[in-house]
Parts: C-alpha cells; structure tokens; sequence
C-alpha cells in the first residue's frame, strides 16, 4: 500500500508541475509501477501457492517471499532515486511554513511563484510537494529508506540465504540439470536428439529439391 501511495503522489505531482508528458517522467513512473506490481505479484504468490508445514498448516512460499526480502532493499532506494531525479527542485522550492500564507506581504509573491501548472493553487501545490518530500526527502523519508534497505536483513546476508535455501530444495541441481540437458543434445556432430535438425540434413534437404525443381 505504501508504494500506491507514493505513486498517487507523484501521479499528482507530475500534473501539478506540467510534466505529465515527458517521455523520460512517463518511463520513470512506468518503472515505478512495475515495482508496485512486482510486490502485488510477490506476495500474492507467497499466499496463493504456500508449502506444507507442521501438521495441515501451511507456511507462505518461501521462494517468493525470498524474492521479496531481496528485492524490497533495491526497489525503494530506486524509486526514491527516479523521483528525485525528474521533480528535482520542485521538491524543496518551497515556502518553510503554513503561516507564510497566511501572512498578507507575502501572500501575493506566494501565490505567483509557486503555482502550479493550470492555474493550481500555490497553496495545494505546496501542500502536495510537502508531503510528497515528507516521505522520501526528510529525516523520516530518510531514515524510512535505512528501515527498507535493512529490515529484512543484512544485504548480503538475505541474497547468501536465498542461494542456501534454493541449495536444499534441491533447485541448483534442478538448474544445473536443465542445463546439462541442453549440452547432451549436441556435440562434435551436431545434434544428437530427433526433434532437431543438423544443418547438413537442411542443406542436403535444399539440394533434393532444387535437383527436383529442376527435373520437373
């Protein structure tokens, strides 16, 4: 949830600073929502396919909640990234406090400079921009980034697992099968299988019916 609340801010931003249609800002918030699909699609799976556990329960499916764990430490800093990166300055060309509107000198200034794109409020656009920067900008949106890179564990303790898991489900022998597999079906000879074609058969199928084609 927290990822469509952050992208429904963007979305918001995007139009209130007149960027909607950039192609680089649509790619950007186009990657944003893959993330949010991707975490949908995760834990999803982790519920709609769970293995058997002590007696008839049953735990979440452990592959994909250690896609998950691994992931979620790359998907935040990276979207935090993308939205940096194309509102840029719209995120702290602000005013510091409510009470600045409020104030009957400053009002005027307020209201021409920090509008937003067709003819938004300079209120609501600060208002949107605060908010948007209070998630990944501030200390909390700063200190929120260090709990998701690290909440689900050392970095490079989460990915060692994820090898150390697959291991004894048995999946690096069933990677490395798959692989063999294919290399048992060709050799010095070409292919050694039936349902393949070695070049020779094709050119002397070509010859055949150039030779027939030009009997007839």
């Amino acid at each position: 949830m927290k990822l469509d609340f952050i992208i429904g801010l963007v979305l918001k931003a995007t139009e209130t600073v007149g960027i909607t249609e950039s192609r680089n800002v649509q790619a950007a918030v186009g990657e944003m929502i893959a993330w949010r699909n991707l975490f949908w699609g995760l834990s999803d799976a982790m519920a709609r396919a769970p293995v058997p556990w002590a007696g008839t329960a049953v735990l979440p499916n452990p592959e994909y909640g250690e896609a998950y764990r691994v992931l979620s430490n790359v998907a935040y800093p990276r979207i935090k990234e993308l939205i940096e990166s194309f509102l840029a300055s719209g995120l702290i060309y602000l005013n510091s406090h409510a009470v600045d509107f409020q104030t009957p000198a400053l009002r005027p200034y307020l209201a021409r400079y920090l509008r937003g794109s067709d003819s938004a409020a300079a209120s609501e656009r600060v208002k949107l921009m605060k908010l948007l920067w209070d998630a990944v900008g501030t200390e909390f949106g700063g200190r929120h980034e260090l709990y998701e890179r690290n909440y689900a564990g050392n970095s490079e303790l989460i990915r060692v697992q994820t090898l150390q898991s697959a291991r004894e489900r048995g999946q690096l022998d069933h990677f490395k099968s798959f692989a063999e597999r294919c290399m048992a079906e060709h050799g010095l000879d070409g292919w050694t299988v039936p349902d393949l074609i070695n070049p020779h058969d094709v050119n002397h199928w070509s010859a055949a019916c150039r030779s027939k084609t030009a009997d007839a």
